[in-house]
């Protein structure tokens, strides 16, 4: 399967959009998702990715990198909203996307590569296992202020 990653263009926005919100079953507003979009597309430590199988996107993630004040040099690569379209997964296209994530990732001088998955998602949970990454050795703590609200 050919599937060409890239930086997320204006015209992909509605695409990418649908992806996420059918994917994790959210009901973000369109016009907060352009907005945030706007802010940072031209920030060189954000990485809104797409992966598209001929023309249409089947792919994305945002990567953010980062610097901690006791990493010096090496910065941290955050991933959010990692998500394959449902007709593409277990056709190798999310082990594609992490090996251009981890190309970026590198290119960027990168020492660690993070995210979070719901911790029900065990089919996510084997994926990223399979992939290299592992969940035992340190353990993320979220707190959803949004929630409490």
């Amino acid at each position: 399967m050919d599937i060409r990653f890239e930086e997320l263009t204006e015209n992909d926005l509605p695409a990418a959009f649908e992806l996420c919100m059918r994917t994790f079953s959210m009901d973000t507003p369109a016009e907060e998702v352009q907005r945030v979009y706007s802010r940072f597309k031209d920030d060189p430590n954000y990485h809104f990715i797409v992966g598209k199988i001929d023309g249409k996107v089947a792919a994305y993630t945002t990567m953010v990198i980062y610097y901690n004040l006791f990493d010096g040099d090496h910065p941290i690569a955050a991933l959010w909203y990692v998500c394959v379209d449902e007709q593409y997964r277990r056709c190798g296209v999310g082990r594609k996307m992490f090996r251009y994530i981890e190309e970026l990732a590198e290119k960027h001088g990168c020492e660690i590569i993070s995210f979070t998955a719901e911790s029900g998602n065990t089919g996510a949970h084997q994926f990223y296992k399979s992939v290299g990454y592992s969940d035992t050795k340190e353990t993320a703590f979220v707190r959803y202020y949004f929630e409490e609200k």
